[in-house]
């Protein structure tokens, strides 16, 4: 979910997408009518494996559509439902708890780790009746100012260091743009942040050098994942960005992990 300076919240309660308008306050947040969901950006991902476990953004789209239409009713016009039960149930009780009149902004003190730093703590919204749901954030705006390596590459149930990642950096820019240099040559690229999703689009290389044969793999292997345009679930800051792509297993997920190189 996204609290937005137009005085609406948006995201999705799991898959189905929704945009509500919010009354925020120093100690309360007001959830009112539900708003036209906006569409997804202009280009959207390639579509996920049809084992994903949401809705690519163009089905979302058209089953919002149909489900406005004279075939509502059927069952089949309810493409926004997750597709197993135990998601459904889930969507069902985050939607419930959004819903059931204004929420208390608290806070979640986090417990002290041995020899670690001072504990910080997490958003907390409780309602009237007594549940709460504890927040964390997906993208802190440290995003946009750390340069980072890749450091991981996933690859279901298992990982492997980069091993050129010393060579490698991402810049993410505010106008949707990544940068930087993929073991040997410059790239650059289109980048998509949509709620707690993200996307690469039209990756390029902008030089054409030559580089020892073990960055020349690892650039390969980088860029044609960055030009498939998986679809991923992402949480990151200014400490890391962590990528898997949307599969319902995660012994059948990618996923990359980037580093700050400050931190080594």
């Amino acid at each position: 979910m996204e609290f937005r300076d137009d005085g609406t919240v948006a995201g999705d309660y799991g898959c189905t997408p929704f945009r509500v308008k919010a009354e925020l306050e120093a100690t309360t947040l007001t959830l009112g009518e539900d708003l036209p969901v906006l569409p997804p950006p202009s280009a959207t991902p390639a579509p996920p494996d049809e084992t994903a476990s949401c809705p690519t953004p163009e089905k979302q789209q058209k089953d919002i559509a149909s489900a406005e239409g004279p075939d509502a009713q059927k069952p089949e016009a309810g493409g926004l439902t997750p597709r197993n039960s135990e998601l459904t149930d889930f969507e069902a009780k985050v939607k419930k708890f959004f819903h059931r009149g204004q929420l208390k902004i608290t806070e979640k003190k986090l417990e002290q780790q041995p020899g670690g730093p001072p504990p910080g703590s997490l958003p907390q919204l409780r309602n009237r009746h007594g549940d709460v749901a504890t927040l964390t954030i997906v993208r802190s705006p440290g995003i946009f100012d750390t340069k980072y390596q890749l450091d991981e590459r996933m690859a279901y149930d298992s990982s492997d260091k980069v091993t050129s990642a010393k060579d490698t950096s991402f810049a993410f820019h505010r106008d949707g743009t990544v940068t930087g240099k993929l073991g040997c040559n410059d790239f650059t690229a289109k980048v998509f942040f949509h709620g707690s999703h993200v996307f690469f689009r039209d990756a390029q290389l902008t030089t054409h050098r030559t580089c020892a044969a073990q960055n020349m793999e690892d650039e390969a292997s980088t860029f044609e994942t960055l030009r498939r345009s998986l679809n991923y679930r992402y949480t990151g800051d200014s400490g890391g960005i962590y990528m898997r792509d949307d599969h319902t297993s995660e012994y059948l997920a990618t996923g990359l992990v980037f580093r700050p190189v400050s931190d080594r």
